[in-house]
């Protein structure tokens, strides 16, 4: 019993080192077969009232896995930490996932990333490709 507790403590030590060395970035889900295929999708999550960091990974999952779209999605992270943080306006990376992407969905509020992100994002609306706006999405 004592080799057991020993070690499912080192075991709970490793699994809290390496957790706090985990940064998030954003999430790919792979499209399945349907209406979809082979077309890209790219949800921007980013707002500190709605929960949008919740709700589009389940959407990018649903339109994934029942419609075929490989969907990217993208975060609010605070760039010194590496988690999402909703309350950071500054930084939304991974916007280059926008490049060959073929439809935009953004909820995201007030948000004011650096010139270097928004290059994709004002490539992409320049391309006249076309963006759903959910909620407030200024």
């Amino acid at each position: 019993m004592k080799s057991f507790c020993c070690f499912l403590l080192v075991a709970m030590s490793y699994a809290v080192a390496f957790a706090s060395t985990v940064r998030a970035e954003h999430l790919v889900f792979e499209g399945k077969d349907g209406p979809g295929n082979g077309k890209k999708v790219v949800l921007i999550s980013g707002d500190e009232e709605y929960r949008s960091e919740e709700a589009l990974p389940m959407l990018g999952k649903i339109l994934s896995q029942r419609h075929g779209f490989t969907c990217t999605v993208l975060f609010s992270i605070d760039p010194d930490k590496g988690y999402i943080d909703p309350n950071n306006q500054k930084n939304l990376p991974g916007l280059e996932a926008l490049t060959d992407a073929d439809l935009m969905i953004v909820a995201t509020r007030f948000r004011t990333p650096s010139e270097e992100q928004m290059k994709s994002f004002d490539a992409y609306l320049a391309a006249g490709k076309p963006v759903i706006g959910l909620r407030t999405a200024t």
